[in-house]
């Protein structure tokens, strides 16, 4: 399938704490590497509004979370190339991370600490307007996994200091086979980037138009070592 490479799972310095990489920089390595875009989806949780000094307050916190975003767009915009808005929500009950696609910032300013619900709570109340793909589910032996307060899940998670369990992941998308089943590189430093994404065929200008596309299944998994999960994908994909 030959289209547009886009990597829906990246983090900047500016805003994730475990972020090493400026947003520019990380654009600017994602041209290189041939992509048309990414999407930024920095951590927003209870430990992220904790860290920063917002005096409680929802709008500064905002301004803070989407400073990683702008900067990247800003550089995305001068080189031609696609930066969109997306999150990775954490809730209190556990570790678990969500990444939420279909937002943009006017979203997110109306939608003050939705991190600080649940994951079912979430799910119950924006599943309708938002598309949730559950990041890397049983990293490092995540046991506890929300089944139902989910769209899809990553089987291709890219980052090279974690044990993912991908084939946990898989068989998780065997007992939902109406997940959406994503590929990302989770880049936070340097040797992260473009490991993997997904080729759609067209380009995508901002989340809403990235949902849109998952939502329709017009799209492939992309990843160089993670052939095998492609191939699963594919397999998948024709209902074997």
């Amino acid at each position: 399938m030959q289209g547009y490479l886009y990597d829906p799972h990246t983090h900047t310095a500016e805003t994730s704490k475990c972020g090493h990489l400026p947003a520019a920089d990380v654009v600017e390595r994602y041209v290189k590497h041939g992509f048309s875009g990414l999407v930024v989806t920095d951590h927003l949780h209870p430990e992220y509004l904790s860290r920063i000094d917002t005096e409680h307050d929802w709008q500064k916190a905002m301004d803070h979370y989407l400073s990683g975003y702008k900067a990247s767009k800003k550089r995305g915009d001068e080189l031609g190339f696609d930066v969109i808005l997306g999150a990775e929500l954490r809730f209190p009950q556990n570790d678990n991370d969500y990444l939420v696609y279909g937002i943009d910032e006017d979203w997110l300013r109306s939608n003050p600490y939705m991190c600080c619900t649940s994951a079912r709570e979430f799910y119950e109340k924006f599943h309708n307007e938002v598309l949730i793909i559950h990041a890397h589910p049983y990293r490092d032996g995540n046991t506890t996994v929300f089944e139902d307060a989910v769209d899809g899940t990553e089987i291709i998670n890219g980052n090279p200091r974690h044990e993912n369990h991908s084939d946990r992941g898989v068989e998780l998308c065997r007992r939902h086979p109406n997940y959406f089943r994503l590929a990302g590189s989770d880049t936070h430093q340097d040797g992260d980037e473009a490991r993997a994404g997904v080729i759609l065929p067209e380009r995508v200008r901002d989340s809403f138009q990235y949902k849109a596309m998952i939502e329709s299944g017009n799209f492939r998994l992309w990843g160089p070592d993670f052939q095998d999960l492609i191939d699963i994908d594919e397999e998948m994909r024709q209902g074997k």
